[in-house]
């Protein structure tokens, strides 16, 4: 490696992570964040329940004299319209999961403001592939003498994704 001004230089590629956290960084603690992790991990955070109309938007770090020790900050928290009442009786658990999510009591209040959330993207589930007729039979055999109405649906569902996995194989 060649050292350029004090800074070290690579040859060869560099890993896409390295460039975009150098990029987004700055934007992300502009708005009050140390980093993306937070935002990233949200909805492990909070769970599916609350993370659909909840979000994050800064965190407000106090100031504190040179080599003291930093003060908790306060996380200003999005949420949809009339949700935040349910959301505000989680409020300590929520507090909780946060610093336990960043190693340290790091947050030390949540404030909440009530406005639109950006909604999630959620993984779009691809329709299964249709069977064969000789599939399709053979499964009807194989679910026909199950009672239950749940249970012979469910492994009605998980015998056509089996199938049509092994029909994309072959």
């Amino acid at each position: 490696m060649s050292e350029i001004r004090g800074k070290e230089r690579r040859r060869g590629p560099v890993p896409l992570a390295e460039l975009v956290g150098k990029v987004v960084d700055p934007v992300i603690a502009k708005r009050g964040f140390a980093g993306a992790d937070l935002i990233a991990a949200w909805p492990a955070i909070v769970g599916q329940a609350y993370a659909d109309f909840t979000q994050p938007e800064r965190i407000l770090w106090p100031r504190t004299p040179e080599g003291a020790e930093p003060a908790p900050g306060v996380l200003f928290l999005k949420i949809d319209g009339p949700r935040a009442i349910f959301v505000q009786h989680e409020l300590p658990q929520i507090l909780e999961r946060i610093n336990a999510f960043l190693g340290y009591a790091a947050i030390g209040q949540i404030r909440i403001a009530q406005g639109p959330v950006a909604t999630r993207t959620r993984p779009v589930k691809r329709a299964a592939s249709p069977l064969s007729a000789a599939a399709e039979a053979d499964l009807a055999k194989a679910v026909d003498g199950i009672a239950d109405d749940k249970l012979r649906s469910a492994l009605d569902r998980l015998g056509r994704g089996v199938l049509a996995e092994r029909n994309k194989r072959t």
